[in-house]
């Protein structure tokens, strides 16, 4: 069983459906998936077509409303809402039955099947994840020590009960609330101020990003696209954007 956690709102919906089919359509292993929406306000419509194309693939959905107040003082900007908080507290939010849990943000799309990437081992440490190529001297901001790097929060493989074990929402959102200067993406750096010398690095494979276009050296052919930045392949443009429309031509979006 493969535990997908991902968050949205309603001007996210379609490109959480677009990720999702690409998923689905890419999906060759026998694991089934439950896939958990977390969301504050998502209309009845976009809900009924989320439920759609998880169903079409014979998965399950489950829809988790967020009402805990703390989403509420924390800091949004037209690029930052308060969904991008939510993967921090997502061991608090699942059941005990869950010991790991994959999240993905709805701005990417998965090109193959991703059992590999959920059998990879995390139990010595609390997350897995790629380093992020637009750091742009983040660690010095957050004060990691040389040695360590500074990862994407885009794609997670989260060691569930680890992360419950040591209070790592809490301290995240400690972090947050006590370094509000420090922060320019606020809930990737405080999980990388936090969990600097607890999380394992990736193949970049796993979230290639808009970032890692610049990188001529790097050839590696990537199963998770994720569209990073302000721009993005529905409204603005984006240099990977056939990627996109490919699965966005299979959607099915009344």
């Amino acid at each position: 069983m493969i535990h997908l956690v991902t968050a949205t709102n309603d001007a996210y919906a379609l490109p959480l459906g677009v990720m999702l089919t690409s998923l689905f359509v890419n999906k060759t292993s026998e694991y089934p998936v439950i896939v958990y929406i977390l969301y504050e306000t998502l209309s009845d419509k976009n809900k009924q077509n989320i439920e759609k194309i998880v169903n079409s693939y014979k998965q399950q959905s489950i829809f988790l409303p967020i009402t805990d107040p703390i989403f509420t003082q924390l800091k949004e900007t037209n690029y930052i809402t308060k969904e991008m908080y939510y993967r921090i507290a997502i061991p608090d939010l699942l059941g005990p039955e869950v010991k790991k849990v994959l999240y993905l943000d709805c701005d990417l799309i998965v090109k193959k099947d991703i059992s590999e990437l959920w059998e990879t081992n995390i139990d010595d440490c609390f997350v897995a994840a790629v380093e992020s190529v637009d750091a742009q001297g983040r660690k010095n901001d957050l004060l990691i020590p040389d040695g360590y790097h500074y990862f994407n929060s885009g794609v997670l493989l989260i060691n569930v009960e680890k992360w419950r074990e040591h209070h790592i929402s809490s301290k995240v959102f400690e972090f947050i609330q006590t370094h509000p200067e420090k922060l320019v993406h606020p809930d990737q750096d405080a999980l990388n101020a936090v969990l600097y010398d607890k999380w394992l690095p990736l193949h970049p494979k796993w979230n290639y990003t808009t970032g890692h276009i610049k990188l001529p050296r790097l050839h590696t052919k990537p199963v998770i696209i994720h569209f990073t930045g302000r721009k993005k392949p529905w409204d603005t443009g984006h240099p990977l954007a056939k990627q996109y429309f490919k699965y966005r031509k299979k959607v099915d979006w009344e």
